[in-house]
């Protein structure tokens, strides 16, 4: 059985995925499979195909099609999705390994920097900012080791996440009605609500040709897709309240950022997914409770109390 599951998702520039399949051939582990996620328009104008497995799905697949393709897929151990215009180190692999050492670890996060700026943060994972919006953690900060012992990712970000295959197979497929660029922190928040748990690997660091392919898309509204992100945890508690507040304070600052006005109609717009996600929720609820009882009996309780504390992440809302 491969170790590693390589998912590369094809959907625009073939000249940042050419860089990054480089870097992945360069040092790729013989015990490791790659599958190429296409729109059914790449030609493999380098006659690649004896290495890697290059897969065709419907056009205009999103980012969330095309992972679930590929974890439908692989048969590694750990599945590692990376997206174009990340650049690998020879000894990913091996700090990837190191840091699923621990059988309750369901994902490790990697430090993504820039070859300009190799000294300050790009993001080292998402977590929840306010209302549930996607939040990059540890953005701009340098790279003091002060500074990356405080970083506490809720999970890694779709640019650059490695997952345990078994524990992915628990959430497998991710919902396409979300918006794909929700889809790291869907991950990171089921896998958190089963109880599993988040390593920051700072070892493995990795680099990204250029800061404003992720951060580009901090800038796009998705007010539906943060909206129905505690619901589908089953996170209860005062829930109109927390959702009219939020809808208030958005068109309250419309004014002065228009994009406001739109996420405060997607936050709105989510009610048409109500049954969707109460359903996701109380499947979350069942499994988690099932992967508890179990942890508890086959691991030490000392140990099982560890995977609680590492495994907790403090949920944010306004």
């Amino acid at each position: 059985m491969p170790r590693f599951s390589i998912i590369i998702p094809l959907m625009d520039d073939e000249r940042l995925f050419d860089h990054t399949l480089a870097s992945i051939l360069r040092d790729r582990s013989p015990s490791s499979e790659i599958f190429v996620i296409h729109d059914g328009t790449y030609q493999d104008p380098h006659q690649l195909s004896d290495e890697i497995n290059f897969v065709s799905t419907e056009k205009r697949a999103n980012l969330i099609a095309m992972f679930n393709r590929g974890v439908g897929l692989s048969s590694g151990d750990f599945v590692a999705f990376i997206r174009p215009g990340m650049e690998l180190p020879a000894d990913w692999q091996s700090t990837v390994e190191d840091a699923f050492e621990k059988p309750h670890i369901a994902s490790v996060s990697p430090l993504i920097t820039t070859p300009a700026e190799p000294h300050k943060i790009v993001t080292a994972g998402v977590e929840n900012g306010i209302g549930f919006q996607r939040k990059m953690s540890g953005a701009r900060w340098r790279t003091t080791p002060a500074k990356l012992k405080r970083v506490s990712p809720l999970g890694p970000t779709s640019w650059a996440a490695f997952y345990r295959r078994s524990a992915i197979e628990h959430i497998h497929p991710i919902s396409e009605n979300l918006s794909p660029v929700f889809l790291d922190q869907e991950i990171a928040m089921n896998l958190q609500t089963l109880g599993m748990g988040i390593h920051f690997s700072s070892e493995t660091n990795l680099e990204i040709e250029r800061a404003s392919l992720i951060t580009g898309e901090q800038r796009l509204p998705h007010g539906q897709s943060a909206q129905r992100t505690y619901r589908r945890q089953a996170i209860s508690g005062r829930s109109v309240l927390r959702t009219t507040a939020l809808i208030a304070w958005d068109l309250l600052n419309a004014p002065l950022q228009p994009w406001r006005l739109q996420q405060a109609g997607g936050r709105m717009s989510a009610v048409l997914h109500r049954q969707e996600d109460r359903e996701q929720g109380a499947y979350l609820t069942k499994i988690a409770a099932e992967y508890r009882s179990q942890l508890a009996f086959e691991l030490p309780i000392q140990t099982a109390n560890n995977s609680v504390r590492e495994s907790s992440t403090t949920r944010r809302a306004a």
